[in-house]
């Protein structure tokens, strides 16, 4: 009588240990089975002579710092440097909460120097000499252009392609 009971209680401890882990994996993915991150995407276009020294590479920034609109703090994510004096790069960052981030920039900068980095390029909305913006919108009057454009990373458009970035290296002299 003790060993039924036994194996009885085994196979209910299980069951349950079992039915808490699939559980806790349900929490970690949505049921719909949708993305929980999100990732931007582009061509970066390089116009000028590469610098002899330092690193450039594309960064991403939740904060930027009005007037101006320069970045705030460490990116968010970033690639690696860029090797080789391509004419384009095709870059690609992933893992991106779901929020929104205030501009995508191309820069460069001496590691001997870190706090003198200079920006290249961005990803930006055109406004015309009329102050509307590219989509129709009318601009309040800041910024002035061009700036950054925010990307705004959601399940339902979780992965940001095509967001091309224009990038003078000869800034970086």
């Amino acid at each position: 009588m003790k060993r039924p009971f036994r194996l009885l209680a085994i196979a209910v401890a299980l069951a349950t240990t079992f039915g808490m882990i699939s559980a806790c994996d349900d929490e970690n993915n949505p049921t719909n089975g949708g993305p929980t991150t999100g990732s931007v995407a582009g061509t970066v276009t390089f116009e000028g002579t590469w610098p002899s020294t330092g690193d450039v590479q594309v960064s991403i920034f939740s904060t930027l710092d009005p007037p101006y609109y320069v970045p705030m703090g460490p990116p968010d994510a970033f690639t690696d440097p860029i090797t080789g004096s391509p004419a384009t790069y095709n870059y690609s960052m992933a893992g991106l909460d779901f929020g929104s981030y205030a501009g995508i920039y191309v820069s460069w900068r001496d590691p001997a120097n870190p706090s003198n980095a200079k920006l290249l390029g961005m990803y930006w909305v055109y406004v015309d000499s009329l102050g509307i913006v590219d989509d129709g919108s009318p601009l309040d009057g800041t910024p002035k252009p061009p700036y950054p454009a925010p990307i705004t990373l959601e399940a339902a458009n979780a992965a940001q392609t095509g967001l091309d970035i224009r990038a003078d290296l000869d800034l970086s002299q």
